[in-house]
């Protein structure tokens, strides 16, 4: 009865197999001829967390007042266009220009001694906001498709232009930002193969480059040395 036993599960254990084998090779491609095209368009939604990468001044330039300065990062979201161009079976060139939100604060431990008076201690906060155009020029390095999905990495850079910036307005009470950027950026993502389009999720990094700070001689500009942007970015992309 042992012998028999262990038969019949061998058995069913072999058909089992056998049906799933069989169901991998019969299952049909979404879209089997996408990869082969020439170029592609879509549309990508957002949303990202900015942060600077932030080098303090000496202290010899830095007022008295100010102690200690640290950024606080903030959400944002983004809104692109994208176009893939198919430059081999493995890599394309993508074009993403976006609308980028983005927010940061920076938070200054001040204190507030005089001569005449006891010592008090606050902490004051500025906000770095950025409405940015980003230019995004990236590679995009596929592996081969697995039935309807595929992963992949990105490698490239951008050039962001900052229309919130208030690097000429004269108000000495504001922290102000230089308004172009160029950043390096690399990331990795999944292609979804659907009936009738291209699902992607992907996760991107972003270091700037170019010193984002305004330099002048006030109280929230004196302490930095300066301000180089940090951006991770989660998008879902919608490819035809």
């Amino acid at each position: 009865m042992k012998s028999q036993s262990k038969s019949i599960i061998l058995f069913f254990a072999i058909i089992g197999c056998i049906h799933i084998s069989y169901a991998q090779k019969v299952k049909p491609l979404n879209l089997p001829t996408y990869d082969y095209e020439r170029l592609h368009f879509g549309f990508s939604l957002g949303i990202n967390k900015a942060d600077f990468a932030l080098y303090r001044a000496n202290n010899t330039i830095t007022p008295d007042s100010v102690l200690n300065v640290d950024c606080k990062p903030d959400w944002g979201f983004n809104l692109g266009i994208i176009s893939d161009l198919r430059l081999h079976d493995y890599v394309t060139l993508r074009i993403l220009p976006a609308l980028s939100f983005q927010g940061r604060k920076l938070m200054y431990d001040i204190d507030s001694a005089s001569n005449s008076g006891p010592r008090k201690f606050y902490t004051a906060e500025k906000s770095a906001e950025s409405t940015l155009l980003d230019f995004p020029i990236n590679f995009k390095i596929r592996s081969q498709r697995l039935n309807n999905m595929s992963a992949y990495l990105l490698v490239g850079g951008k050039y962001s232009i900052d229309l919130a910036s208030q690097a000429k307005t004269k108000d000495p009470d504001i922290l102000k930002l230089n308004k172009n950027d160029l950043c390096v950026e690399a990331g990795v993502g999944f292609d979804f193969y659907l009936e009738f389009f291209k699902l992607s999720t992907e996760l991107k990094f972003s270091a700037g480059l170019r010193d984002r700070l305004y330099h002048e001689s006030t109280t929230w500009s004196m302490p930095i040395e300066k301000l180089n942007s940090k951006v991770w970015l989660f998008s879902i992309n919608f490819e035809g």
